[in-house]
């Protein structure tokens, strides 16, 4: 009887060692010939479309060790795992605030202990990037700069939301520059003036850091002209500061005190050429849109989806927000020009308001207008300024987006043009008495504040909706790619072929079209999200613009 159980239980097991090599087998087939397509892959199309190489520094902020070997091991796994890809995501963020609390709650926090250490040359890594790893989302970009792009980090089949090059867009100086070099580029190939019109998207512009730029704003600083209209109008420009310079810091108004100390620095342009700081002068919006005598602005999130080719959708629900202060031109306080909600914050805190931007309960309308622009399109019929109900469709949202297209293709040269990157933008409009519209800065990485109830919730759906833009490329390309791959992998197998043998001229277009990003293999973005395509280069002439800039202007 004994020796019945013994093998009865022998049996068992074989069968249980014969189940699960055959199940591996199945599952694993042609791995060998899989691992080597994707090493090249990921080679290859590194090589190509994302030229730079990791900046190997002494601290990683994000205690992540990197892995020479990680890509080759994390898009095996995920090829034969599909739901990985498919039917999850695997992200994680270092930074506290809503984005981390939404990713944590509607995803897997594969790296859940990720805190952010500002320099730590002292500490060791803690942390792998695990190879389930699809979305990740992070603060900082150091996936691009601090690790080996396609080897250690940004493998074939991930999507990050970060671009290398995003400063040439939310520099100050670099927005200022690209509009300068974008109008001239236009009329080189002889557009009319309604063209450089419609492609203008900032005010009037004196880069102090150029030396023409510089000596044409100090003399007309000196002029009568001028004089006569600082006296009847109020100021008449900003000051701001390129590079990474946000949330109201570097803004001066120029009033007379501000005036003379520029006038002072620059010795009245003659060290124009001289300093190099990157100082811009901005024309000062002196009828701006008011709500109950302020000064109101209004922010529009944005994202880059993919650079290759350049796809970028717009949110919807837009912030309007008002200023701290009743509006004077002709007030010195800064709290009455800029609508910064760090300006705001620091307002409230120095009057000791009992108004707590991270409370819960507090009352929006002090500060936030609505999130959406239908709010704005009332107001404006309101007061008599538009009688079209449809104004947001026929002319606000075009021109929002026209604009934003507008400072893409400003600075797209500069652009990586890899389908792993992706980039979340803010742009903040302003809006004159008279309804002309002005882009008055980018930013990169918009801070999504607990300011409100209200806001907090917008932003976590906001960050539920990118995530899905995210992955509906990130899939569309894993399905292509896993049709060459499997097919490459079978003909290596039952013909007995190198994998070079295999790289003709139309297998390399045939990757090189499968990389570009695009919505196939039956993706789609749902109808409940909230952002609306606005470029898309996969698409014919004008329509890649929505038909929003004229074929002659192009």
């Amino acid at each position: 009887m004994f020796g019945k159980v013994i093998v009865l239980i022998v049996s068992i097991l074989s069968l249980l060692l014969t189940y699960n090599f055959i199940r591996t087998s199945l599952v694993y087939k042609n791995k060998q010939e899989v691992d080597q397509i994707l090493t090249y892959l990921n080679k290859y199309l590194t090589q190509t479309y994302f030229a730079p190489i990791a900046t190997k520094t002494q601290y990683n902020s994000i205690l992540v060790k990197p892995e020479v070997d990680y890509c080759k091991r994390s898009d095996l796994y995920k090829f034969y795992h599909p739901d990985i890809v498919m039917k999850d995501t695997y992200t994680f963020r270092e930074a506290r605030g809503v984005i981390r609390e939404t990713l944590r709650s509607s995803y897997y926090d594969c790296i859940p202990q990720m805190t952010y250490k500002l320099k730590n040359t002292q500490y060791l890594p803690r942390h792998v990037l695990p190879i389930q790893l699809t979305v990740p989302f992070t603060y900082y970009d150091q996936l691009v700069h601090k690790f080996q792009v396609g080897q250690e980090s940004l493998c074939l089949f991930q999507k990050y939301n970060h671009l290398i090059s995003r400063h040439v867009l939310s520099h100050k100086d670099n927005l200022m520059n690209n509009q300068y070099q974008y109008l001239d580029s236009l009329r080189k190939i002889g557009v009319d003036q309604d063209c450089i019109n419609n492609a203008t998207f900032i005010p009037k512009t004196y880069r102090l850091f150029n030396k023409l730029d510089c000596e044409e704003f100090f003399t007309y600083l000196d002029s009568e002209e001028y004089k006569t209209l600082i006296e009847r109008e109020g100021p008449q420009f900003i000051t701001k500061v390129g590079l990474e310079v946000h949330r109201g810091r570097g803004i001066k108004v120029l009033f007379p005190e501000e005036t003379q100390q520029l006038q002072d620095t620059y010795k009245h342009g003659k060290r124009c050429g001289i300093d190099k700081s990157l100082l811009v002068a901005q024309k000062y919006i002196g009828n701006p849109m008011l709500f109950n005598d302020h000064k109101i602005e209004f922010r529009v999130y944005w994202i880059l989806a993919s650079t290759n080719p350049i796809i970028a959708y717009a949110y919807d629900k837009t912030l309007i927000r008002r200023c701290i202060a009743p509006f004077d031109k002709f007030s010195l306080d800064k709290e009455a020009h800029v609508c910064n909600t760090a300006i705001v914050q620091s307002t409230l805190q120095k009057k000791g308001s009992d108004l707590f931007m991270n409370d819960e309960n507090s009352d929006e309308s002090e500060l936030y207008i609505d999130w959406k622009l239908d709010y704005l399109q009332d107001l404006l019929i309101k007061q008599g300024k538009i009688k079209d109900t449809k104004w947001l469709q026929n002319y606000l949202h075009p021109t929002i987006d026209r604009m934003i297209i507008h400072a893409i293709r400003s600075a797209q040269q500069k652009f990586n043009r890899d389908s792993r990157l992706a980039e979340f933008f803010a742009a903040d409009f302003i809006l004159t008495d008279d309804l002309q519209i002005y882009i008055m800065e980018m930013n990169y990485n918009p801070q999504t504040l607990k300011t409100t109830l209200a806001r907090e919730k917008q932003h976590a759906k906001m960050t539920q909706d990118m995530i899905e833009i995210q992955n509906a490329y990130l899939r569309s390309k894993y399905l292509r790619f896993r049709k060459i791959i499997t097919r490459m992998a079978n003909k290596m197998n039952k013909e007995k072929r190198p994998l070079d043998s295999l790289l003709t001229n139309k297998t390399i277009d045939e990757i090189n079209t499968a990389y570009v990003d695009k919505l196939d293999q039956g993706i789609s973005i749902s109808e409940g999200n909230l952002f609306r395509l606005i470029m898309d280069e996969n698409l014919p002439g004008t329509k890649k613009y929505k038909d929003l800039i004229q074929q002659k202007c192009i």
